[in-house]
């Protein structure tokens, strides 16, 4: 009799414990990595509580959405957008160097892009962790390293997804020049070509950018022939289609003028690197005026 009402206990004690068991929360590195060949996460479709990271950028419109990433993963799979699915106003005190965290928010692969989709529907909440923490240095990666959409009879694709694991994370091209403009689905793409190779391409955007006027397409920075040193930005995916043209193409989202790195004040060869060439110019010229 004893050993019955202990085996009644257990069980009493166990099926009471079964609401108040929670999913481990997970990482946006969780959440992002991915082996699919198109790049969609294998958490696509599942509600997840997120440990988060810093907001790197903060995208005012009638659905906000926040840029969030974690420094703890520099190399890629660092960051995520997350969006105010309804525009209920959510996320109104966060501002850029706070570090929040997520609960209950859906992953959902969203035109090419993964969202953590704010829904109160599904009880969804966050915290805002610690504020004013520095923003992570933007990772450096050389054109090619982002595929430039090729050009088809009804379509601009892009063949190679390998910068999947930048999406959404701060990443920086160097010593680039302004090749083209007026691509993708809302025209308002520029295409980036390296200065040591012209045929190495990526496409760019500065639809998020602060320091454009709104009723400019690119920001005053931007036109054709222009050399910059370096051009800092979130990348984004874009898939769909836009009259009868279907795009699927990355884009290096500008958002401040900050963003465009015209020239260093250091690089003394005019590289676009501030390096121990720059230093030895220096050691020889800085006691001529002596």
């Amino acid at each position: 009799m004893k050993r019955t009402m202990l085996t009644t206990m257990t069980v009493i004690i166990f099926l009471s414990t079964i609401g108040s068991v929670h999913a481990a929360e997970l990482s946006i590195y969780d959440i992002q990595y991915t082996a699919d060949p198109n790049g969609e996460s294998p958490k696509n479709g599942n509600i997840v509580d997120c440990s988060g990271g810093i907001v790197i950028h903060k995208s005012p419109s009638g659905r906000p959405r926040l840029i969030v990433q974690d420094p703890a993963y520099p190399d890629g799979w660092a960051a995520i957008q997350v969006k105010d699915l309804f525009g209920t106003g959510i996320f109104t005190d966060v501002i850029v160097g706070d570090w929040i965290s997520l609960t209950n928010v859906l992953v959902e692969e969203y035109k090419g892009s993964t969202f953590l989709q704010y829904m109160e529907e599904n009880n969804a909440g966050f915290s805002i962790v610690s504020t004013n923490n520095p923003l992570p240095r933007p990772l450096v990666v050389t054109v090619d390293k982002i595929a430039a959409p090729i050009e088809g009879l009804d379509s601009w694709a892009i063949s190679d997804y390998s910068a999947e694991k930048y999406e959404a994370m701060l990443i920086k091209v160097v010593n680039v020049n302004v090749k083209d403009t007026g691509y993708g689905k809302a025209y308002d793409n520029y295409v980036l070509a390296s200065n040591a190779d012209p045929n190495l391409i990526c496409w760019a955007s500065d639809y998020m950018n602060a320091g454009k006027d709104k009723g400019l397409i690119y920001h005053p920075n931007v036109e054709p022939g222009r050399n910059f040193c370096g051009v800092t930005g979130v990348l984004e995916q874009y898939t769909g289609e836009q009259d009868g043209i279907f795009c699927d193409y990355y884009q290096l989202l500008t958002t401040s003028t900050e963003d465009f790195t015209i020239e260093q004040i250091a690089d003394l060869d005019g590289d676009c690197d501030v390096d121990f060439l720059d230093f030895g110019i220096f050691t020889e010229h800085w006691l001529e005026g002596k």
